[in-house]
């Protein structure tokens, strides 16, 4: 990455009133989310996604792709989880995180399965068509300590933005104030959302897959497999509990 190709994508969001800062004054914002400031930070999130679109030729060599990347994950995780399940039931005995995954995760494939079978039926093709034709790019991370908007729009920094469906910074936004236990109407911030870039019943539904599917869940499972973290199997099991409070009810 040459930083001359840094300043001038710097520079394309600096002409339309983006500005890169490094202080953050988001606290007061996160210990008071309410149904207006997600609101605007949809707003906040339009006006970039606007302003980007312009900033294309600057932004080609810098930054990945990662159009699709998030389903075919999720999709790969089910499969997993399938053939860790397989080896479980195959052994003579299991230990008890192996045991809770036994107990629990019958209920979080079929929403798992169920999230992907209505992203296949929302026309995810032509999502994809869209934003590779319009080469959309996603911020990545949209949450109010990254995202804000003052006299101009505010961002921390860029480290996850990419070429991505703009529905992917709903579902980040959308992901994380649900994970977070809050109490907002998503359904309503989803349906804001869609009208406010203008996407039609087929962005909705799959918004609401992603947001529904059992993605700390299915994260843990797949950190136990490959043994990522050096835990003993207590530590498993607090983190596998923690993931069903976070991942919640589906809203589908």
């Amino acid at each position: 990455m040459l930083e001359s190709e840094v300043f001038s994508f710097q520079q394309c969001l600096s002409k339309s009133n983006i500005k890169l800062v490094k202080n953050d004054n988001s606290n007061d914002i996160l210990g008071n989310i309410t149904e207006d400031k997600v609101l605007e930070q949809i707003d906040s999130m339009y006006l970039f996604h606007i302003a980007v679109l312009n900033c294309n030729e600057s932004a080609s060599k810098l930054i990945p792709n990662k159009i699709g990347k998030t389903v075919e994950k999720y999709k790969m995780r089910i499969k997993n989880l399938k053939r860790d399940l397989k080896s479980f039931k195959s052994k003579n005995s299991v230990n008890q995180f192996e045991n809770m995954v036994l107990q629990s995760s019958d209920s979080y494939l079929s929403r798992a399965e169920k999230c992907i079978d209505i992203i296949n039926h929302c026309n995810y093709i032509g999502l994809v068509k869209r934003s590779m034709r319009r080469f959309e790019i996603c911020l990545g991370n949209t949450y109010f300590d990254n995202l804000r908007k003052n006299n101009e729009i505010e961002i921390n920094n860029l480290k996850k933005c990419a070429y991505n469906m703009l529905e992917m910074d709903g579902v980040y936004l959308i992901s994380k104030l649900k994970r977070n236990g809050s109490h907002i109407d998503l359904e309503k911030i989803i349906s804001y959302f869609c009208k406010v870039e203008g996407f039609d019943n087929n962005s909705n539904s799959f918004i609401k897959a992603l947001v529904s599917y059992p993605h700390v869940y299915m994260k843990c499972c797949e950190r136990y497999r490959l043994s990522k973290k050096q835990w003993d199997i207590n530590e498993y099991v607090m983190s596998l509990n923690r993931a069903i409070e976070q991942d919640g009810n589906s809203i589908l």
